[in-house]
């Protein structure tokens, strides 16, 4: 177990978890404002890169699996990772018919909570395109709103959050 929350173990992903995690790779609806879809051959490889990541100190690049407490099945996935603007960025993502449960944000403040409190990260950031609505409104009440852009590379408009560790309300 990476951490844990009110509701939600949050725990290394495994090659068990290809079902779940496939599910969730492969849904339009959960991909709409992050890649595309990926088909099974292709969730095998992203689930098999973000185990591999666990014995590569050489990047920071960590994502989880995240089940209920009662349930031992894959219902996201959430990490925080060091990304090309050197921005340490955190990262969450559930299975459509675990939506509107507030699993996102209780996601969301367990990985503050576990930066801030059990690494050296002194600043988080998250990037949302603003047409999640979902994932906006969760930054709004968690972090700090920094600017609003156009991404080329998503071809949409994105926006930049940010928490610095001695302005976070982190529950010890």
């Amino acid at each position: 177990m990476i951490f844990e929350t009110e509701r939600l173990v949050i725990r290394k992903l495994h090659t068990s978890d290809i079902e779940e995690f496939y599910d969730m790779q492969r849904n339009p609806k959960v991909m709409k404002h992050i890649k595309e879809t990926m088909n099974r051959f292709q969730s095998e490889l992203e689930l098999k890169r973000f185990i591999d990541y666990y014995a590569n100190d050489s990047i920071y690049y960590h994502i989880w699996g995240i089940e209920e407490k009662n349930e031992k099945e894959l219902i996201g996935i959430c990490g925080v990772y060091e990304n090309e603007q050197s921005e340490h960025e955190i990262a969450y993502r559930l299975r459509e018919l675990h939506w509107q449960k507030g699993y996102g944000r209780e996601v969301a403040k367990g990985l503050i909570n576990h930066c801030f409190l059990n690494t050296s990260i002194n600043e988080l950031t998250a990037y949302v395109r603003l047409q999640n609505k979902g994932s906006v409104h969760i930054l709004e009440k968690e972090m700090q709103f920094i600017s609003e852009f156009y991404c080329k590379k998503a071809d949409a408009y994105e926006r930049i959050y940010k928490l610095k560790k001695n302005n976070a309300q982190v529950v010890y």
